[in-house]
Formats: C-alpha cells, sequence, structure tokens
C-alpha cells in the first residue's frame, strides 16, 4: 500500500506539472462550404479534421482547402511573455505543447519560434535547430522566410553551422522580400561579431551587414533597422572609432525611440 501510495502521488504530481493545452479550433474552408469546430491534422493522408459541435467528424484533402482559420491559443501569448521576460525555462513546456498540438495548424510556427528562443536562452542551441527544423522539413521556405528563420539563423550562428546559415542568408536577401532581406543582413552582421570583436570582424559586420541595413533599408521604428545602428555602433566601437559610433546611437534614439535597442 505505501508503495502504491508513493506512485500515486508521483503520478499525481507529473499531471499537475504538465501544461493543460485546448484543443485547437478554427474553421476550414474549402470543397464549395466550410466547417467550424475542433481541428485536427492528419501528416501522413494530408488532410484536416473538423470535428463540429455536433461530434461530426468532416475531412478535407488539402488541396482542397482554400483556407483554415485556427483560433490563436490562449497558453501562447503568456508563455512569450516568459520568454521576453527571461523566463524562458518556465515556458519551455507550453511552447512544445503548442508546437505539437498544432502543427500544420498556423500557431506550430510561431510557438516554435519562441521555443528556439527559449532554447537559447538555455544556452541549448541544438535543440533550438532541432524545433525549428522540425517545421521545416514540410515547408523549406520557413527556413529563410518569416519571424521563425531569424530564430533559425540565430540558433545556427550559436551551433556554430556557418555554411548552412551563410547559403539560408543568402537566399533571403535574393528572395526580394524587403523584409527578410533586411533580416538576413542583419544576421549575417551579427554571425561576423559572434567570432568576436577583432577590427576585421567588426569591419565585415558593418560592410556585409549593417550598414547595407542602415542605408538601403531604414525605416523608422523598425526593429531590425534599430538593431542594425545598436549592432553597428557595437562594430563601430570595436574599431576604435566612437565618434561615428555615437552618431548612429543618436539616430537610434532620434528614430526609434520606442524600440527595446534604444533602450538598451
Amino acid at each position: 500500500m505505501k508503495t502504491f501510495g508513493i506512485t500515486l502521488c508521483t503520478l499525481l504530481a507529473m499531471a499537475i506539472a504538465l501544461p493543460v493545452m485546448a484543443v485547437p479550433t478554427g474553421t476550414v474552408y474549402g470543397n464549395g462550404g466550410q466547417t467550424t469546430g475542433k481541428l485536427r491534422w492528419m501528416n501522413s493522408a494530408k488532410k484536416y479534421v473538423v470535428t463540429n459541435e455536433k461530434g461530426m467528424s468532416i475531412e478535407y484533402e488539402a488541396d482542397d482547402v482554400d483556407r483554415v482559420d485556427v483560433d490563436r491559443p490562449k497558453e501562447l501569448d503568456a508563455a512569450i511573455k516568459k520568454v521576453k521576460a527571461g523566463g524562458a525555462a518556465s515556458a519551455v513546456a507550453s511552447l512544445e505543447a503548442i508546437a505539437k498540438e498544432y502543427a500544420h495548424l498556423t500557431y506550430d510556427r510561431e510557438a516554435t519560434q519562441w521555443l528556439a528562443e527559449a532554447y537559447l536562452a538555455q544556452g541549448n542551441a541544438a535543440k533550438a535547430v532541432s524545433a525549428c527544423e522540425t517545421i521545416i522539413r514540410s515547408d523549406a521556405e520557413a527556413a529563410y522566410m518569416g519571424p521563425m528563420a531569424t530564430a533559425y539563423w540565430k540558433a545556427l550562428t550559436k551551433d556554430g553551422k556557418a555554411s548552412k546559415l551563410g547559403l539560408l542568408l543568402d537566399k533571403a536577401i535574393a528572395s526580394g522580400d524587403k523584409t527578410a532581406a533586411a533580416t538576413a543582413l542583419v544576421a549575417r552582421g551579427n554571425a561576423a561579431m559572434e567570432r568576436g570583436s577583432n577590427r576585421a570582424n567588426c569591419e565585415e559586420a558593418l560592410r556585409d551587414g549593417y550598414l547595407r541595413v542602415i542605408l538601403l533599408y531604414a525605416e523608422a521604428g523598425s526593429d531590425t533597422y534599430a538593431e542594425a545602428l545598436y549592432m553597428g555602433a557595437k562594430a563601430f566601437d570595436g574599431m576604435g572609432q566612437g565618434n561615428r559610433a555615437n552618431k548612429l546611437r543618436e539616430e537610434l534614439k532620434a528614430n526609434c525611440p520606442s524600440s527595446d535597442w534604444a533602450r538598451k
């Protein structure tokens, strides 16, 4: 009885510790109609299954679906807030659960983006890379386009995957997407600075990254522009050019006053 009691207590403790996730819900549009209810993606069959309020399950072949509107998981914003506030460890379980439960249902990407950031905050770049590549296996473009790509690039940088990173940054810059190109240029500068703040690395970061963003993609209020100004100033400091560094800091405060980069 004593052993049983200990086991039962252990199971109860584990159940309490695990995050309780809401079932994905939303609306699938296709086949000339729409169905709202609980959502599930069947990866092997490439189908969406929607269970309506009457308990009827309706299947939609992926090729027959016009769009899927998924309700945002209520746990996601709280988990993101924890990561931003430095509480990555307490957010990991929820983000892992959302990424799994919402596979192919919109919010798996955002959850994975912040899961990667949480892993990076814990010093685990390999797990961050692996998390992102779960998404990338079914959508190669996610490796160089969209917000998750930025987290993936950070993870590749920290994990020493320079050659893979370089190829993806080239794709983003050549994509024709202004946001992707600017973000990739900043990532290229960051990768150079990650190797150390000697003069050669600082010059490379400015030439191939930050200054290109500042000159070609200057957009007041843009977080990418703000990061380029902040990191560009650090690079000029590394080169012993304090005056040029201060000019970039003045530009940062003037053009991006509400940015987190301006408050650092």
